[in-house]
């Protein structure tokens, strides 16, 4: 999700994760810093998955909407320009799919990411299908408003519902959950774009299974992540809703 104005400058807030009562670290290579902002929902994923784990984090805030992922010494980091982006020792990932699954293994946790081979495929198939089209979608349709392009197509509207039916079939077949009758990691990674799309979008009759999995995450601690960044994204949309109401 990339958005407006201008850059105030580059620098970056830190704080750290403690929201498990065992942390874990990386090791030898140290503490793993992630430059990100919760506005973001792959940021939100990798943090969440992060917190579920128990793993320290040293979190530097790149504010998108001062369009800080465009400063100098943040391309630095991701000449591609977008968040979230890790650096453990002198290696940087800036793929949160990848983040977070390398988290699952340095964290020698398998309760999010199972090592058994169809099931790690069907979790793999459905962490594909949030980057090659929940989240496509979610950023160009986002793109659309703060670019003061809405409302968007009614076709580009339908691309996202007919997304949601696939996800409405998949929790059907599974038990309520993505990729089998637990969470995993495609369910914390899938969720922060649909309850994100939602403050544009809104869930409608037509995927109740997709409403109910999302409220299964008030259970768990880590989801205060998603809300903390639900709320910034819609104070932006607020301030964005006030320019085309004017």
């Amino acid at each position: 999700m990339l958005m407006l104005r201008s850059i105030h400058g580059s620098a970056c807030k830190q704080f750290r994760y403690y929201n498990c009562s065992t942390v874990k670290t990386a090791g030898i290579r140290g503490i793993p810093i992630v430059y990100g902002d919760e506005i973001s929902p792959p940021v939100r994923f990798v943090t969440m998955t992060a917190s579920f784990l128990g793993i320290e984090l040293n979190f530097r805030k790149i504010d998108l909407f001062q369009n800080e992922n465009k400063s100098e010494s943040f391309m630095k980091i991701n000449p591609l320009q977008k968040v979230p982006a890790m650096v453990v020792g002198d290696v940087t990932i800036c793929d949160s799919h990848a983040i977070a699954s390398y988290f699952c293994q340095i964290g020698n946790d398998t309760r999010l990411y199972p090592d058994e081979p169809l099931l790690r495929a069907k979790i793999n198939q459905m962490l594909f299908f949030n980057s090659s089209t929940l989240f496509r979608i979610d950023s160009e349709i986002f793109t659309a408003y703060f670019s003061q392009q809405w409302p968007i197509n009614d076709k580009k509207i339908e691309e996202w519902l007919s997304a949601l039916d696939y996800l409405e079939y998949q929790l059907n077949i599974n038990n309520n959950w993505l990729a089998d009758t637990k969470m995993h990691l495609c369910d914390i990674c899938t969720v922060p774009v649909v309850t994100s799309m939602s403050q544009l979008v809104p869930l409608t009759e037509r995927h109740p299974k997709v409403a109910q999995w999302t409220k299964k995450f008030e259970d768990y601690p880590f989801y205060e992540i998603n809300k903390r960044g639900l709320v910034a994204l819609q104070n932006c949309i607020d301030v964005m809703k006030n320019v085309y109401d004017n």
